[in-house]
This record gives C-alpha cells, structure tokens and sequence, in this order.
C-alpha cells in the first residue's frame, strides 16, 4: 500500500502543496483532488491561481503522478497562474528530462526563488 500526504497551505500570493511519500496510479487521485478544491472546489480562488509543489519528501513519482502535475499546470495557466516545483530530488529531476516536461513544469532551487515574484504585501 502506497501512501502519500498532501498539506496545503495559503501562502501570500500562491498556494503551497507539500508531497511526502509515494505519487503513483493509486496516490493519484488523492493530489488531483487537491487541485480541484484549489481550482474551483472548497478553497477555489480565483485570486490565486499559482501553485508551488514542494517535492523534498516524495519519495517516488510515476507516469500517473507526473500526469497529475502536468494537468494541474495546464489548469492554472487557463487561470492566468501556474505551477511551479521545488525541492525536486534527481530521480524526479531525471523523470522531468526524459518526459521532456522540464519548461512545462518548471523547478526551482528552493521555494524563495520559486516564489519571488508570485508573493504580494498582505
């Protein structure tokens, strides 16, 4: 059994996603439902439609969870956002390159880089 913890936190100007354990076809569901109280649901905003993925404590990521991603990039660029990584282990890192998905799910070095120009005074 795989599992995968999600915390989502509002930070000024994005929504921050914190994965830790496994993203694959059974773990899946569990983060596309987060995109979709972030896109439209619960805590839909229409305000804020950058999203960072801190990624340090996903241990494993496979096609279906690097499919999660890529739709939830496409969702928030309709919203005028987007979705950006961090903390993004060489494994993940070597799954980004061989997918050819480095542009289109940009990384960053860590979350003040990934942020600099998403965050907003309060």
């Amino acid at each position: 059994m795989t599992a995968l913890a999600i915390e989502v936190v509002r930070r000024s100007g994005y929504w921050l996603l914190t994965l830790r354990g496994e993203l694959d076809r059974q773990t899946q569901p569990d983060l596309s439902r987060a995109f979709d109280e972030l896109f439209g649901g619960a805590r839909g905003d229409k305000e804020c439609p950058h999203v960072v993925c801190d990624l340090g404590g996903l241990d494993f990521c496979d096609s279906s969870g690097l499919r999660a991603l890529v739709v939830a990039q496409e969702r928030a660029r309709e919203r005028g956002g987007g979705l950006r990584l961090v903390e993004v282990n060489p494994s993940m890192a070597a799954l980004l390159e061989i997918t050819l998905l480095e542009e289109q799910l940009p990384a960053y070095d860590d979350l003040d880089h990934a942020t600099r120009e998403l965050t907003r005074p309060e």
